[in-house]
């Protein structure tokens, strides 16, 4: 028994490729163009907006773009819903999804240029706060609903779908190519700006593309992703110090490829295409008690969960200090003074020992006077020993030894279990955010994330 698509069949799945139709991919490729000339107009006439008008023109350039899209839909004699401009049914869930992806931006395009030791610059304060947060969704509509709604949506009705995406994903990345800028570049510089805006533009078209594809068509949860990526961008107080152009290059590629892996694992398939290609026919009755276990499934598997990282939190800050018999068992380690045995970001884990027992090559945790609290370095003399033991101390990167000695009353305990890079959670409290809502937003999207 064949299962019957309904009317909804249009905006969930595209249609199979037909014969291609010349008045459409004409359309496209004009509404296309348009909107590549509108922004590379804007580009040259940067410089010749007064004061703050350049902000106006900006606005103007995204309501151009929407524009463009409105006549596009005209032209095709299809509503605006056609290309996604429609809400899904589950709105928090697509929010949610979003905010995922965004967090994936964060810690893998802004942190690690302070996890893997790269340092982080200091921008310019930003443009008038508000008018940001309002242009970056009027530019992610603009954008989205031109190159993904529009074109992609078209594209796909009249050609398989692999060869909409690539189509749509050159467009874009034409569209994110400044090309005024390219008369002036050459050799390095040139190669150097193409792989950074247009290489970088088209895989991130892809995923774009991919997204709206996973999303039933809808650009609701591509939007709010796309606004708050161009948000942070703009807002953000700092940036990553790359080392070369290279490694940003190959750091936005990882980024694309991250946020590829987790629409395809993290959206379902619609309903109508598992219909149509996996032969999955799912009844309504089986359907209502597969999602009512499912759903009593993730409810203990969540109370379950916060149980043990309860008890886990509970545990590590009360009990650690008593059976280590140290007031900080646990320190993060903020320098590379003790490189090569370990390096800034490393976790270590420290007990308290007799002073006898500190001898020399012995790593000690301790507060100095003339050091940063809590310092951890090894000892490498031993100044006097009886009542009043006495210790020199140095790093293992430093050149000399540390300008003051510590007596064991100062010594926090010895060094007795090292972590690699976990130490980073306490070191960045914007990744170790980052973390944890990623481990809250994760049950959240796969729970049920726009349900096939």
């Amino acid at each position: 028994m064949v299962a019957r698509p309904g009317p909804v069949r249009s905006l969930y799945r595209a249609p199979p490729p037909t014969r291609p139709d010349h008045w459409s991919v004409a359309t496209v490729l004009l509404i296309a163009a348009a909107g590549i000339a509108l922004v590379q107009l804007f580009d040259v006439s940067a410089g010749l907006w007064p004061g703050d008008t350049a902000y106006i023109g900006l606005a103007a350039v995204q309501a151009g773009l929407i524009g463009l899209v409105v006549l596009g839909a005209r032209l095709e004699r299809r509503p605006l819903r056609d290309f996604g401009f429609a809400l899904p049914e589950h709105v928090g869930e697509s929010a949610s999804f979003a905010g995922l992806l965004l967090l994936i931006v964060l810690m893998t395009g802004v942190d690690p240029g302070f996890v893997l030791g790269f340092g982080k610059v200091l921008l310019p304060a930003p443009g008038p706060f508000g008018y940001l947060l309002l242009i970056a969704p009027l530019m992610a509509l603009a954008q989205i609903g031109l190159f993904f709604g529009f074109v992609y949506r078209t594209l796909s009705r009249i050609a398989p779908l692999r060869t909409a995406i690539v189509g749509s994903a050159v467009l874009f990345a034409l569209f994110s190519t400044d090309f005024p800028t390219l008369r002036y570049l050459g050799g390095t510089s040139l190669v150097e700006f193409v792989f950074q805006t247009t290489v970088v533009g088209f895989v991130l078209g892809l995923a774009l593309g991919f997204y709206v594809y996973k999303a039933r068509w809808s650009l609701l949860g591509p939007v709010a992703f796309l606004a708050g990526a161009l948000a942070t961008q703009e807002l953000l107080p700092v940036a990553v110090r790359y080392p070369s152009w290279e490694v940003q290059f190959a750091a936005a590629l990882v980024t694309d490829a991250l946020l590829l892996v987790v629409i395809g694992l993290g959206l379902k398939e619609p309903r109508l295409q598992s219909l149509r290609y996996l032969g999955d026919r799912i009844g309504p009755r089986r359907r209502r008690f597969r999602d009512r276990d499912r759903t009593a499934l993730f409810g203990r598997g969540t109370l379950a969960t916060v149980t043990v990282a309860g008890v886990a939190v509970i545990s590590i800050a009360y009990g650690l200090p008593t059976v280590l018999g140290t007031p900080q068992p646990i320190l993060a380690i903020a320098t590379g003074s003790m490189v090569p045995t370990f390096a800034r970001g490393y976790l270590v884990v420290i007990h308290r020992v007799a002073p006898a027992a500190i001898t020399v090559g012995t790593i000690i945790a301790f507060d100095a006077t003339c050091l940063p609290h809590p310092t951890v370095h090894r000892v490498i003399r031993i100044v006097s020993t009886g009542p009043d033991w006495v210790y020199q101390t140095k790093g293992d990167h430093n050149l000399a030894q540390d300008p003051c000695t510590v007596p064991y009353g100062h010594v926090l305990g010895a060094v007795g279990l090292i972590v690699p890079y976990v130490g980073y959670l306490i070191l960045d409290p914007l990744f170790a955010a980052a973390i944890a809502a990623t481990a809250i937003l994760v049950p959240i999207v796969w729970k049920g994330e726009l349900r096939a």
